[in-house]
């Protein structure tokens, strides 16, 4: 059975597990597809009076985690106005954010590792969920560290299924993080260190990285291994010449995980004429939840509002 007529019939299954919160007119939905045999976990956002425009407009995106957390203490912190998925909702968008399998809410196995190829097909099946609930043919995605080597993979693939591109904090010839050697573990346990890792000092509000390191925990009190095998085994997986759909790079000044002249590089190299560049100032590799997280809120939103 083709994997879109699957993921329909199983979208109408799960459609009746959703269950609805709403906070100050943004509606909050949880739900589950199905991927290779595997329970993933969305979690979907929007502000209610723009229910109707997104089928007419298709301003829906879907968020992906890095190698470490899930989804919704990256994407959607409950603390001012930090979250991104609230921002992108009152701005008008449909927000998806995804746990890969492994991860957060979605189901675990023994089967896989959660590398970059299956994680690839978590975001097919959650985009072949999100085109048919909502009727459109395609959506944007953002990754964000880890996330952008399985969505770009994503894009290089199914390029007929995508909006817009974000690649946010991403590597692609090198992280000078990653274990030597490998990991002989299909799971890490994580800890209060490593949710803090990726904030700069001096950069970040305390309040907000010490409920993000209690919700980080909280929701993934262990990781897969997966990413942290492929990449230093396997990067480049990403070939940006075959990256031809609309595309943003977001790279903040003191990122570790590439140089400037490396995303610089990725970015003459893409496959499109359709791209742009955003040097952040002042922001480390969780930008989004540092004290410029304004500005990154903004670029994002400005290139999702292209014509």
């Amino acid at each position: 059975m083709k994997r879109g007529l699957f993921c329909s019939i199983l979208a109408i299954l799960f459609a009746g597990f959703a269950c609805a919160q709403s906070s100050q007119n943004i509606v909050g939905l949880d739900h589950y597809v199905i991927s290779n045999g595997l329970k993933v976990y969305l979690w979907e956002k929007y502000q209610k009076n723009f229910e109707r425009t997104f089928k007419q407009n298709s301003n829906i995106v879907l968020l992906v985690h890095g190698r470490t957390w899930s989804g919704r203490p990256d994407f959607d912190l409950q603390i001012r106005d930090y979250s991104l998925m609230d921002f992108l909702a009152k701005n008008g968008y449909d927000v998806w954010a995804i746990d890969i399998h492994g991860y957060g809410r979605s189901e675990k196995t023994d089967k896989d590792w959660s590398d970059t190829p299956s994680a690839e097909n978590d975001i097919g099946a959650a985009v072949d969920y999100i085109v048919k609930r909502r009727g459109v043919k395609k959506i944007s995605i953002l990754g964000w560290s880890w996330g952008t080597q399985t969505s770009g993979l994503y894009a290089m693939n199914h390029p007929d299924k995508i909006n817009k591109l974000i690649l946010f904090a991403m590597g692609w010839k090198a992280d000078s993080r990653a274990p030597s050697p490998p990991p002989k573990e299909q799971y890490r346990i994580n800890n209060e260190a490593a949710a803090r890792s990726d904030f700069i000092a001096g950069q970040y509000e305390a309040d907000v990285v010490d409920k993000y390191v209690r919700e980080a925990l909280a929701a993934d009190p262990k990781s897969p291994n997966g990413a942290r095998v492929d990449i230093p085994a396997k990067l480049p997986i990403l070939h940006p010449e075959r990256i031809k759909v609309p595309t943003l790079i977001i790279h903040p000044e003191k990122d570790f995980l590439a140089t400037e002249s490396e995303t610089l590089e990725f970015f003459a190299k893409l496959g499109t004429t359709y791209k742009n560049y955003s040097a952040l100032p002042d922001g480390g590799h969780a930008i989004l939840l540092e004290k410029n997280y304004k500005k990154f809120q903004s670029v994002v939103l400005g290139f999702l509002n292209q014509p």
